[in-house]
């Protein structure tokens, strides 16, 4: 499933692009959850636990405005296509630097959602197989077949491969948002596994096909538990 966030200040238009989106999600086929935020003080708050995979921002709004969430998504290295939503067709131009997947003109919401969401879907299904970021080294694309898992070491992130670890900038909460419906399993606070590479679950630890062992947390065994279970399903 698709998450994908609307962020207007105006309740009638939010909830007009919300139906929209949603309609050229269920048209394409492609199932879809969309969340409304009328707030966009209460948006960067759910941005700070996790990003969703589409973002549709209207640039223009008081307080905060869409460019500012865009910079904080740039400076924090969140993955998610951006899509701003304007009625100001001047402020595209402006807003070229925070590298936007799209733009949709409210004045033609019906003619253009859907060709935005169509090549947004094909975009998503084209990663689904790759895990791409960023750091002081350059941008890399890891297939997700080679990722054992991922490790939090405060403000950073230490992605384990079979060949080597990679560091970048990020919180596992986010990941596990990001990563959501791709076989990675939450199984202690500072950890998040690629349930492929899971080779046996004993007590409160698990063994990857690597041979290391990683903690499982208390509050974490039973859903660890029946996660592998649907997965060897």
């Amino acid at each position: 499933m698709i998450t994908a966030i609307v962020c207007d200040d105006e309740k009638r238009v939010l909830e007009e692009i919300c139906a929209k989106i949603k309609a050229a999600f269920d048209g394409c086929g492609s199932e879809a959850e969309v969340c409304a935020f009328d707030d966009p003080f209460a948006l960067v708050e759910r941005l700070k636990s996790s990003a969703p995979q589409a973002l549709f921002l209207d640039i223009d709004m008081p307080r905060l405005g869409g460019m500012d969430i865009a910079q904080y998504i740039i400076d924090n290295n969140l993955k998610t296509l951006l899509v701003f939503v304007t009625s100001h067709d001047a402020l595209v131009y402006s807003s070229f630097q925070y590298r936007p997947f799209a733009f949709i003109r409210k004045s033609r919401l019906d003619e253009e959602i859907v060709p935005v969401v169509e090549r947004m879907i094909a975009g998503l299904q084209k990663d689904s197989e790759f895990f791409t970021f960023k750091n002081s080294e350059g941008v890399f694309r890891v297939p997700l077949d080679d990722i054992l898992y991922f490790e939090s070491d405060s403000n950073y992130i230490d992605l384990h491969c079979s060949e080597r670890v990679y560091r970048f900038r990020g919180t596992i909460a986010s990941l596990e948002g990001e990563l959501a419906g791709n076989g990675f399993i939450r199984i202690h606070k500072g950890f998040l596994v690629n349930e492929r590479r899971v080779y046996a679950l004993m007590g409160d630890e698990l063994r990857l096909d690597s041979g290391e062992l990683l903690p499982v947390g208390r509050t974490n065994r039973e859903s660890v538990k029946k996660a592998i279970m649907r997965y060897l399903r």
